[in-house]
């Protein structure tokens, strides 16, 4: 997988070690995402990336030019290509924006479905205007990634905290990519949970863009 960094991949060590809370696996590498699938203990991993070839440009971009669908495709190279170019045709993005999008989310997706062994994906570009999620929360999937490429990324929390005015125990960047065990993984959802970032009080909204791919999804719950 080659994502399109600004920033050399080398510049960060491979392993991170300044982060502690049980169940996350942190990591400067892709591999974060398939040892949370598969380590017991876990239930989140995240892959701490650089900033993003596009991604000043998209935060430049008037809020309506976002992407703003879903898709329910086979895990297959085309079938993704195809069903992300069906999510960004509707935008009104520069082409080196969408393309760039295109290109990481691709890159992800091909990732993600091979670490989950999905069949299917269901990926979705979400336009968010504040914050979607306020409570934390764990997903009835099997497992979901998020990556935020414009506006703050996920909130976790471990699962004492207090479920709707609880302080996030640590907070993705943008760009950074998290995998998420959800209720129908056979190993179950772990020891963390989640929500969407939180606006500080008094704080004009950002609209941010979510990539989200759900392994083999079920009824559309999340």
């Amino acid at each position: 997988m080659t994502p399109l960094l600004a920033t050399p991949p080398d510049r960060l060590p491979l392993h991170v070690s300044d982060v502690t809370l049980p169940g996350l696996v942190l990591l400067n590498c892709g591999h974060a995402l398939a040892l949370a699938l598969v380590t017991p203990a876990a239930g989140v991993g995240v892959w701490r990336r650089p900033a993003l070839a596009f991604q000043a440009a998209l935060a430049a971009c008037p809020a309506d030019a976002l992407p703003d669908g879903r898709v329910t495709i086979a895990a297959t190279d085309d079938a993704i290509a195809t069903g992300l170019h069906q999510l960004l045709s509707h935008s009104r993005l520069p082409m080196a924006v969408s393309a760039g999008i295109a290109a990481d989310a691709a890159a992800l997706a091909r990732h993600f479905a091979r670490a989950s062994a999905a069949r299917r994906l269901q990926i979705r570009l979400d336009a968010v205007n504040g914050p979607a999620c306020r409570r934390f929360h764990q997903d009835h999937v099997r497992a979901r990634l998020l990556c935020s490429y414009r506006g703050p990324g996920t909130e976790l929390a471990p699962a004492n905290v207090d479920l709707n005015a609880g302080r996030a125990a640590f907070s993705l960047d943008t760009a950074w990519v998290a995998v998420l065990r959800g209720h129908r993984h056979p190993l179950g959802a772990g020891p963390l949970l989640h929500r969407s970032p939180q606006t500080a009080q008094g704080a004009p909204a950002e609209t941010r863009l979510l990539l989200a791919i759900d392994a083999d999804p079920d009824d559309g719950r999340s």
